[in-house]
């Protein structure tokens, strides 16, 4: 019996870095902007510029790895099991 080929979904940079940091409401809090602010990002695929940094610096606290590279290219990820 052969494993059959797990299933990939493709992300945007705001949704891949959003989920890397626990979600919508974990980010939003993280990062001290509200809920929606980070909504609208996730559903424009990117996240301004201006909070990169500090996305970045809050992942390293938690030990969360984000490079600016993730800002910046859609990510080919493993669908999460239902």
């Amino acid at each position: 019996m052969t494993d059959a080929p797990k299933a990939r979904k493709l992300l945007s940079p705001a949704a891949y870095v959003i989920d890397k940091l626990g979600g919508l409401t974990r980010a939003a809090n993280k990062l001290g902007r509200p809920v929606t602010t980070v909504q609208g990002w996730q559903i424009r695929g990117r996240i301004p510029q201006d909070h990169w940094v500090q996305a970045i610096a809050v992942a390293k606290t938690e030990g969360i790895e984000l490079k600016l590279s993730d800002f910046l290219n859609d990510h080919s990820v493993e669908e999460k099991a239902a």
